[in-house]
């Protein structure tokens, strides 16, 4: 097979002619650049520039040249002065130089004549204009990092003052899971999910490891770049690590909050108490010179950890429900399973004095909690004027230990356990080769090491007597147990083994060369991903006990049935049926599902970034990339019928006859296009226009989560030595020692995962026309109107539905699906749904975005930014995502998941002026800071649930509408005695099912939910304490106002059931109770010292 095809072997040759080093993205650094005038406008050439690091004395000099231009590129962060001299003018130097990641210092130099030795100088604007690049980059500095109350002190709450980023987590409405990750330059993105790998949320959403916010030196995004930037179609986040510097510098600090001032939760039945919380995060940073003007270092430690009460009640089969469920039996002649017996021990007793067989009769007093521990360290070296070194490592550990879901299990044994092991190296060489030539060559590791599980997972259940075939120690476990419902009693077993470890390697390399008014960047960039996949859903088996088995299982002689009795409950009679032993349902996955899965990218790009006049810039390049295809240690196959070495399933194994699961890309060639004109010296207007390829995430393709019966995966088909099957087996007595998986049935028919063969790299148009205007030195304000359009974005589709029909059953489903009369498959009744990853996806955004940015005015530093946008698409990701009727994906198209209308963010970090001269430790050092989120809600559909009212097999049946859904309703907090309050936000009288054999009526994401609103604020005092060291006290209130910020309602399941349409907790209760956003009011107490 021919890798490349000619086209793309002949750009790589000149490619290779351009550079030695073929291998970056946009640059994790800044840089200074402009022009040299006279005062009458005319181009200075040959002028001597000599650049000095305020903070560390680096140097650089250079001249301009002969259109009197000038450039510094890939400089280190931080502040700068530059001198500039030529013969017959004054020399003129420029201090207070601000370099911000991925951002250059438009810095246009007027040269005085002058016949005499003089030297002018000037002070930089605090806010200036970017009058060279046409990427949006929006920078938050060392001082706002630092300073805004953050909850959780997460560093990925920074991406919402960005314009354009809305509350439900996308950029310019592009998918949330299109962004870019990088710490330093370095590849920070988990493929699986396309999220950052560090503070990525384990249990829930509170992060897993955490970058310690007192290490970030500089946060930005860009948005709408050039060819240097690539990997995804949404944006670039980035962090700049803080490096040492000539002076000594650090910090120690402690945060700590608790329930003590918190206002309790609106959702706690009158009865609960307000549950106790500790989260603590502590640690401190030191840096400074190895060698004075040469070597620094920079290093920090923190470490977090928290505890969360449990308020939740759980329902265990206690003694007293045994008892219940026991005279049942007996009643019918049926005596107790000795295997029940001993597998019961699996569920704690009841620890609540309620009554007997009452309903919440267990409280587990083991708290929710998590630690982890995160350490920094960086080196600089400039070896050379012309030559630095950096070096940086970033070593996360964590735990995490909490239920999996807000509906329980509420037994400590089986919350979910969450190790965590995230670590990014990076290692940068920049070289000055010459006055305008310079290369920057980065190499980076990240690893990110996840598994989940129930936390006590050493139970040897065999030797309980359930022989479910488990005998490797590190599947130990108890299998997925449920009686009668998980709303009755509380599952055991709910997590088995899952996890990852993903490696990936970063190469990148760019060449920087100034020639004339043309800045040229050349380079690329090369990825290689590797990951142990550990995903084994159902290897220790799953049972359910209905209740209702007696009616059809073999009964004793003289037995009789229970299934119709009414009196007792049908929790009672569900344990009834496990303590007879009567399975009503059971299934094993039989196969090896652990894989190892590589990938190999890369890029290149050319960029010139052109000065056609001193008010116009043009910049334009070209990208082009290419994503591998995957290869694995294991099986993994696709769905090619007639193929030569297809099976009887159509199946087709990679490496036996199938080249890969899809054909690779060749053909990703990415025009970019911006300008920047000023037309007066306040104002710039900027526009871009560019084609943005995306790298998939994996779990589209390992782990889709179909919820049809389809293959999770392509390496979860039957196929292969070993194949993977699902087995199932219904309604039978288990035994002691007897495993009851041995002979168990095949399914009548068996799920199938692939690929598109014509797979093909998604893609995003990204464009935008914007102005800024400075208000003022310290102010500017920008307008802008940002489009993207998304294609043959990625989706997943069934393309074995079912006919719609009357019945559900597997004998009415199957005669009904497009392949059961192919003669290509010799197996083709049997084969059900059949899920395919596909490319043939679509999005579109429109929008305007304002921002408001001031620094420094009056002791005020402050950013505002408001949305109003619309997004459209038909589908929002891939895993867990499914249409309604996979024939008819235009039925689809509506408001994205994550479309917010109107988003407003800011910050405010305010240092209040001096009350008087007198008492200054009591009167001086006051701060007042802010973080501000406010948006609309996002949209939902109504959906039927688990029921195939269709008869397709989907199980993604929207209801119909047949009245108005906020008819009556107040959108009130109900607080019902002894229940759960809730919110009801639409009527469930609104709704009806479809008629059978038919699809609901109403469009996909018709339905809006709750807006958020939240105000955080600090009040800081800053104390000095001796020469260059303070004391800074803090106090942080989150949700200041207690804002009830309700998560969306329930809109799924019967319209006639109880919790249908109403909202019974806060935006982020289940992720992260207590600390994440949307939650009640709160405070967190500061100490920290700072030197």
């Amino acid at each position: 097979m021919k890798l490349f095809p000619r086209q793309v072997k002949f750009v790589l040759m000149l490619f290779v002619l351009a550079l030695t080093q073929a291998i970056t993205a946009q640059t994790f650094r800044g840089g200074i650049a402009g022009t040299v005038q006279d005062s009458s406008g005319a181009v200075v050439p040959n002028a001597k520039i000599s650049l000095t690091g305020t903070d560390t004395g680096y140097k650089r000099e250079l001249e301009s040249t002969s259109s009197g231009d000038y450039t510094f590129p890939d400089l280190p962060l931080g502040n700068y002065s530059i001198e500039v001299s030529s013969a017959g003018f004054a020399s003129t130097k420029i201090d207070k130089i601000a370099v911000r990641p991925g951002q250059v210092y438009s810095l246009e130099i007027k040269l005085s004549v002058s016949t005499s030795s003089e030297l002018i100088e000037v002070n930089a604007a605090a806010v200036s204009l970017d009058t060279v690049s046409s990427t949006n980059n929006a920078v938050v500095n060392e001082k706002a990092v630092e300073n805004m109350p953050l909850n959780g002190r997460d560093f990925t709450q920074l991406i919402k003052i960005v314009p354009g980023y809305n509350g439900a987590g996308s950029l310019n409405g592009t998918r949330t899971n299109q962004n870019n990750y990088q710490i330093d330059g370095a590849d920070n993105n988990d493929i699986w999910q396309n999220a950052s790998a560090a503070n990525q949320g384990g249990v829930g959403s509170i992060a897993g490891v955490t970058i310690p916010i007192d290490a970030i030196d500089q946060f930005t995004v860009q948005t709408q770049a050039n060819a240097e930037s690539g990997r995804n179609g949404g944006g670039l986040i980035s962090l700049a690590i803080k490096s040492g510097t000539n002076r000594i510098h650090g910090t120690a600090y402690y945060f700590n909050r608790n329930e003590f001032f918190a206002a309790r939760s609106p959702f706690l039945k009158d009865t609960d108490r307000k549950p106790a919380l500790r989260n603590q995060q502590f640690g401190g940073s030191l840096g400074g010179p190895i060698i004075h003007d040469k070597l620094f270092y920079f290093v920090n430690y923190e470490r977090q950890k928290y505890t969360i009460a449990n308020s939740a009640s759980a329902t265990e089969p206690t003694t007293a429900y045994v008892a219940q469920a026991t005279a049942l039996l007996a009643a019918h002649g049926i005596s107790v399973n000795p295997l029940s017996l001993s597998v019961i021990t699996l569920w704690p007793q009841g620890n609540k004095n309620s009554g007997p067989a009452a309903n919440g009769n267990f409280l587990d007093t083991t708290p929710q909690h998590g630690y982890s521990d995160n350490s920094i360290g960086k080196i600089d070296w400039t070896i050379t004027p012309r030559q630095q070194l950096s070096a940086r490592a970033f070593i996360g550990t964590g735990r995490q230990f909490a239920t999996s879901s807000s509906t329980g299990p509420f037994i400590s044994d089986y919350y979910q356990v969450a190790p965590d092991i995230t670590q990014n190296f990076t290692v940068v060489h920049n070289w000055a080769v010459t006055n305008h030539i310079s290369n920057q060559l980065l190499a980076g590791v990240g690893v990110f090491n996840q598994t989940f599980n129930d936390q006590n997972h050493s139970q040897n259940i065999p030797a309980l007597g359930l022989n479910t075939g488990v005998t490797t120690p590190s599947l130990f476990g108890a299998p997925t147990i449920t009686i009668s419902s998980s709303t009755d009693f509380d599952q055991v077993g709910p997590t088995q083994p899952l996890g990852r470890k993903d490696y990936t390697g970063h190469l990148t390399d760019t060449m920087t060369w100034l020639k004339g008014k043309h800045q040229f960047r050349f380079g690329g960039e090369f990825r290689r991903n590797y990951m142990d996949l550990q995903y084994q859903r159902n290897v220790r088996g799953t049972f359910t006990f209905t209740g209702n088995a007696s009616a059809s299982v073999a009964l004793p002689a003289g037995a009789t049935s229970y299934a119709a009795d009414t009196a007792p409950t049908q929790a009672v009679k569900g344990l009834a049926d496990f303590l007879a032993g009567y399975v009503g349902s059971s299934s094993f996955t039989q196969g090896t599902l652990r894989r190892g899965i590589y990938n190999k990218a890369f890029d290149i790009f050319a960029q010139d970034t052109y000065t056609v006049l001193p008010s116009l810039t043009l910049n334009y390049g070209v990208r082009y990339t290419y994503n591998g295809p995957f290869t694995s240690n294991g099986v993994i196959s696709g769905f090619r019928p007639g193929a030569t070495n297809a099976d009887a399933y159509g199946l087709e194994i990679v490496g036996q006859g199938l080249d890969s699961v899809y054909n690779s890309n060749k053909t990703n060639f990415a025009p970019r296009f911006g300008f920047s004109y000023q037309p007066a010296q306040k104002m710039v207007i900027r526009g871009t226009y560019g084609i943005y390829f995306d790298v998939p995430n994996w779990n589209g393709f390992f782990d889709n989560r179909p919820g049809n019966g389809g293959a999770s995966g392509v390496q979860a088909n039957p196929t292969g030595a070993t194949p993977v099957l699902n087995l199932s087996r219904n309604l039978y007595q288990w035994q002691t020692g007897v495993n009851p998986f041995v002979g168990a049935s095949i399914p009548a028919a068996l799920g199938l995962s692939t690929v598109d063969p014509n797979f093909k790299t998604a893609y995003v148009q990204n464009f935008n026309l914007n102005t800024q205007y400075q208000i003022s030195r310290n102010t500017m304000l920008q307008i802008s109107y940002v489009g993207s359009l998304g294609r043959r974005l990625f989706r997943l589709r069934d393309i074995n539905q079912a006919r719609p029909g009357i019945g559900a059953t597997t004998a009415a489903l199957q005669p009904r699906r497009p392949f059961y009369t192919d003669t290509r498959l010799a197996n083709r009744t049997t084969i059900a749904a059949i899920n395919q990853m596909e490319s043939k996806a679509a999005s579109n955004y429109h929008s305007i975005q304002a921002m408001l940015r001031t620094s420094n005015y009056h002791g005020l530093t402050a950013q505002g930014s408001y949305t109003l946008g619309h997004a459209f698409d038909n589908v929002s990701g891939t895993r867990g995502f499914a249409p309604q009727d996979s024939t008819n994906i235009d039925g689809e198209y509506g408001s994205a998941d994550f479309d917010v209308r109107q988003t407003f963010n800011g910050y405010i970090v305010y240092e209040v002026p001096k009350f008087t001269d007198h008492a200054t430790y009591l009167t001086r050092g006051w701060q007042g800071n802010a973080f501000i989120t406010a948006y609309t809600g996002t949209p939902f559909s109504a959906k039927l649930g688990s029921t195939d009212n269709s008869g397709t097999g989907e199980l993604q049946d929207r209801l119909n509408q047949i009245g108005d859904p906020k008819a009556g309703l107040n959108r009130q907090l109900v607080r019902p005695a002894g229940a759960t309050p809730y919110v009801q936000w639409y009527t469930g009288a609104a709704f009806q099912t479809a008629p059978a054999g038919t699809f609901g009526t109403t469009a996909r994401n018709a339905y809006r939910g709750p807006g958020f609103a939240t105000v955080d604020a600090a009040v800081v005092k800053n104390t000095y304490i001796h020469e260059g060291i303070n004391l800074q006290l803090r106090a942080e209130m989150f949700n200041i106002f207690n804002r009830l910020n309700l998560a969306n309602p329930s809109l799924s399941g019967s319209p006639t059931g109880s919790s249908f349409g109403r909202s019974t907790n806060t935006r982020s209760n289940s992720g992260a109770p207590g600390i994440g956003p949307g939650e009640p009011f709160n405070v967190q107490l500061a100490g920290k010292i700072i030197f």
